[in-house]
């Protein structure tokens, strides 16, 4: 019934109708995270402020949650706790990667009482330069409370997924080369926990309308043993990537948003994707474009670009979702309301 189901949406996303995606706005403002992020020491805090990228939340929707934020500057995380309509950033590091490099974090995930944070695996924008540091993933132990625990260091994934990367007949191609179009080099912007899986959502390569997730054992990933990788092919759309990935019962949540070449006139938008393997083809539902407001452009809001969501309340017909943005001090946060059912439009 599932997989009938799946097959007649396929068949009625194939029309030229994205324009019937529904385009929802923000509930309301900007959310409220005084006092900030702090970053002692730094040269620029404003810029690691402005640089939120993954978010990782305990499941339940209901109460304060503690959250791990990850930032796409630096080698830290930090905490940041979800109540009401505040997002209230803690000073408390989080350490992970050794040393002062540059982890460029743009993923984070949570699942049975581990937090997962991966770098982007690629090389530096605009110059190209080769970035080691930025190919690593960790594994987080929380305490109850949703801190790390004290005295566990994060797990290093020990170069398993960069060799995993390198061996791929279909990725292979584009790891360590330049990002966009002179090379769709490898870049790692989400990453999804389910089921004991973690999920890499790539914006690059994107091309021909395809983007790709590949799915991992995650204990094997830090434990050694066959990381039973699969990958899987979605269509995005037009010069579109994958932003963020978020677990939830029915599937994978995906923002989409531009690749690495795209700059304007491409949209932002949410869509859910079933992970079974039963669904090889990758069918990837539209659910809503994000209709974003404009900013200021002061110096706390640069630009608005969406790369971290979190579920907020879980409703039979849609999801409040939050949504953080690269570019925003402290990600901008903004809460939407997303409906569960598809959109009727196919995605162009």
């Amino acid at each position: 019934m599932r997989l009938a189901l799946y097959a007649c949406l396929v068949i009625l996303l194939s029309r030229p109708a994205f324009a019937d995606m529904p385009k929802v706005a923000p509930e309301g403002s900007f959310w409220d995270t005084s006092p900030g992020f702090e970053f002692p020491g730094a040269k620029k805090p404003k810029e690691l402020r402005r640089a939120l990228s993954g978010i990782a939340c305990p499941s339940q929707s209901s109460g304060p949650r503690r959250c791990i934020a990850a930032f796409d500057e630096g080698s830290e995380a930090r905490y940041a706790i979800i109540e009401g309509t505040r997002l209230t950033p803690e000073p408390e590091r989080i350490p992970l990667l050794v040393g002062n490099g540059d982890l460029d974090a743009e993923g984070a995930a949570t699942e049975d009482g581990f937090t997962y944070v991966t770098g982007s695996y690629s090389r530096q924008r605009g110059r190209c330069a080769a970035s080691p540091d930025r190919r690593h993933v960790y594994r987080l132990s929380l305490q109850p409370d949703g801190r790390v625990r004290p005295d566990a260091r994060p797990a290093d994934d020990q170069g398993r997924l960069w060799h995993l990367l390198s061996s791929s007949a279909e990725l292979g191609p584009f790891v360590d080369k330049c990002l966009g179009k002179d090379g769709h080099g490898i870049n790692i912007e989400g990453l999804a926990a389910r089921n004991g899986q973690l999920y890499f959502g790539f914006r690059e390569p994107a091309r021909d309308r395809k983007a790709y997730i590949l799915r991992v054992d995650a204990h094997a990933l830090f434990e050694g043993g066959d990381l039973a990788p699969r990958l899987f092919t979605l269509e995005a759309g037009k010069a579109s990537g994958i932003r963020d990935l978020l677990a939830v019962p029915e599937g994978i949540l995906v923002l989409v948003g531009p690749d690495d070449d795209s700059k304007k006139d491409v949209p932002w938008w949410i869509g859910i994707w079933d992970d079974s393997d039963a669904n090889p083809k990758g069918a990837l539902l539209p659910l809503a474009e994000l209709r974003l407001p404009p900013i200021s452009g002061d110096d706390c809001q640069r630009e608005i670009k969406p790369e971290a969501m979190t579920v907020l309340d879980d409703g039979p017909e849609f999801r409040r979702m939050l949504i953080l943005s690269d570019g925003m001090c402290d990600g901008g946060p903004l809460a939407f309301l997303i409906p569960k059912r598809p959109a009727s439009g196919s995605i162009q």
